[in-house]
């Protein structure tokens, strides 16, 4: 989150929203009023194909790293 310049509001970007469910990630972005008012519109979903992609380019990068490194 940033200010906006020359105002007093601050721009939301991708804020973590918390669920009392794990499984999902939900994300707002909207505007933050100086008395902590917020307009807004969140976004969510499990995206567990996207979580298990990220890990294996992780995996892989770091395997990779490993075989330089030795």
């Amino acid at each position: 989150m940033f200010r906006i310049p020359g105002t007093t509001m601050s721009l939301r970007t991708f804020d973590k929203v918390e669920t009392v469910d794990g499984q999902y990630n939900i994300v707002d972005v909207g505007i933050q009023y100086e008395d902590g008012a917020i307009d807004s519109v969140a976004v969510g979903g499990s995206f567990h194909s996207l979580k298990r992609a990220i890990s294996n380019m992780n995996s892989n990068a770091d395997a990779a790293a490993t075989d330089v490194a030795s």
